[in-house]
C-alpha cells in the first residue's frame, strides 16, 4: 500500500529521472541511452481511481491497470481481504467462540496484540495460507461467517466499475487482464487457464471498448505453458512479479517489475534506490 502522498512522490520523482513509457515501445527494437519506467497497477482497486488517477493525471503520466474481471462492478472482494478482515473482527468479539475459532487456528496470540502490529501479524498470517487448496481456504472462511457478521460485503475494500475503467482509458490509462476469477493460474488445468484468459481479454474490450494487450499474473505465479496460453490468445506482454528490470531479450511473457510500497519508499533517496536496485 501507498499512501497518495508518497505516490505523488513517486510519479515526480520517477519523471524527472526516467522517460515513463506505454507498452506500444516497451520492447521495441529502438536503443535509447535514456532509463524507460513503465507504472503497473495490480487487482483494479477502487482506491486505483479515487486516489492514482488524480495523481498521474498531475503529472500527464501513463500506467497500466490489470483488473480481475469477476470482481469489476460487484460487492465481491479476494479470499484475502474477505478473511482479513474475518480475522480481525473476531480478534475484537472477545467471546468464548470467537476465541476457540482463533486458537483452533493458531492465531490467538497474535489476536491479543493492539494496533498496527495486529494488524501486521493478522495480514502476515493471512498471506501464509495462500498454498491452501481453495477448499481449503473455503472451509476456513465458512469457520469464520459462523462468527462473524460479514453482511453484504459492501465496506470491504471494492473494485472499481465499468465506468470509471472506461474513463481510465480514455485518458490515456491502459486497461490490462489480471484474469477472471484471481485464482493462480498455474494451478488451474490447460483448459482454464485459456478460459480465464480469453474470457478476461474479450469481455474487456468489449466493456471498455479497447484493445487489451498485457496480462499481469495473479500472484505473479508463470509458466511456460501460461506463457503459451498468452501468446495464443492475442496478449504481447505478460508481467509476472519477480523483482528486476526488464531488458530487450526478456521473455515478453514473464516479464520482471519492482512492487512499492510505503516500508521501501517512503522518502526520495529509498525509492530512487529500491528502483534502481540498491535495496
Amino acid at each position: 500500500m501507498v499512501d497518495p502522498a508518497n505516490f505523488d512522490m513517486h510519479i515526480s520523482v520517477i519523471n524527472e529521472y526516467f522517460k515513463v513509457i506505454d507498452t506500444s515501445v516497451l520492447l521495441n527494437s529502438k536503443k535509447e541511452c535514456e532509463p524507460r519506467c513503465l507504472v503497473t497497477f495490480d487487482d483494479g482497486w477502487r482506491d486505483n481511481y479515487e486516489y492514482a488517477y488524480p495523481i498521474l493525471m498531475k503529472h500527464n503520466c501513463p500506467a497500466i491497470v490489470f483488473i480481475p474481471l469477476d470482481y469489476i462492478s460487484t460487492k465481491q472482494t479476494f479470499w484475502q481481504e474477505k478473511l482479513g478482515y474475518l480475522i480481525w473482527h473476531a480478534s475484537k468479539l472477545d467471546s468464548k467462540e470467537s476465541r476457540a475459532l482463533l486458537n483452533k487456528y493458531g492465531i490467538d496470540e497474535k489476536c491479543k496484540i493492539e494496533g498496527y502490529k495486529k494488524q501486521s501479524e493478522i495480514i502476515n498470517y493471512v498471506r501464509s495460507l495462500k498454498t491452501r487448496t481453495y477448499e481449503q481456504l473455503e472451509e476456513i472462511t465458512q469457520d469464520f461467517l459462523e462468527v462473524v457478521d460479514y453482511g453484504d460485503g459492501s465496506h470491504v475494500d471494492k473494485h472499481m466499475t465499468w465506468d470509471q475503467m472506461r474513463e481510465l482509458e480514455q485518458d490515456g490509462i491502459e486497461i490490462g487482464s489480471h484474469a477472471c476469477s484471481h485464482k493462480i493460474l498455474t494451478e488451474l488445468a490447460r483448459e482454464e487457464v485459456i478460459a480465464e484468459l480469453a474470457k478476461s481479454k474479450a469481455s474487456i474490450e468489449k466493456n471498455v471498448q479497447t484493445v487489451v494487450k498485457s496480462i499481469a499474473y495473479p500472484n505473479g505465479d508463470y509458466s511456460d505453458v501460461i506463457g503459451d496460453v498468452a501468446r495464443s490468445e492475442g496478449y504481447k506482454y505478460g508481467f509476472g512479479t519477480e523483482f528486476g528490470h526488464v531488458e530487450e531479450s526478456n521473455n515478453r511473457y514473464n516479464l520482471k517489475r519492482i512492487n512499492i510500497n510505503d516500508t521501501v519508499a517512503d522518502s526520495k533517496p529509498t525509492f530512487l534506490a529500491t528502483i534502481i536496485g540498491i535495496f
